[in-house]
């Protein structure tokens, strides 16, 4: 779907290939706006795969090294929120409803949206990063889900701020 920045990681992708990096992208979910005939030539150049639609996707994320959204506007990233809690870092758009899943190089990086340039710079700082600090980035990530988005702590803020 155009609006998750699809084209721009695309071009991402396309350039750090293209300067040799081992990059890999697996994508998951239902295919829109005619980007069939492009995600068959990406996988056909080795450094794509796609999934289709999922019902269970805890597999993909236990595979990953990092998870990337780069979307255009989002209500609140569920998608964010569960490879964050699933211990995975994320890069993603520095916009409401998605930039409240990451601290800035501590759990993950943001990029600009519709920002070819700033997604690329923000995918090449992740991979220049050992799997250690991959990781450890991803526990950070769980952590701050658990403090900032458990269900529980946000049901009783909204309790409280409506008793006021």
């Amino acid at each position: 779907m155009k609006e998750k920045g699809v084209d721009e990681l695309f071009a991402a992708m396309k350039q750090l290939n293209a300067e040799g990096r081992s990059c890999f992208l697996n994508i998951v979910g239902p295919c829109e706006e005619g980007y069939e005939e492009i995600l068959h030539k990406y996988e056909k150049l080795g450094w794509l795969k796609y999934h289709g639609y999922q019902e269970d996707v805890i597999p993909f994320i236990r595979k990953s090294d990092c998870f990337v959204l780069p979307s255009y506007h989002e209500g609140m990233a569920n998608t964010n929120l569960e490879c964050a809690s699933s211990g995975r870092p994320i890069i993603t758009s520095n916009i409401p409803g998605c930039k409240e899943a990451v601290i800035e190089g501590i759990t993950g990086f943001t990029c600009m949206p519709k920002n070819f340039d700033s997604l690329y710079k923000a995918m090449l700082r992740m991979l220049e990063l050992n799997q250690g600090d991959r990781i450890k980035m991803g526990k950070a990530g769980r952590k701050h889900m658990e403090d900032f988005f458990d269900r529980r702590k946000v049901v009783q803020e909204t309790v409280e701020v409506i008793n006021l």
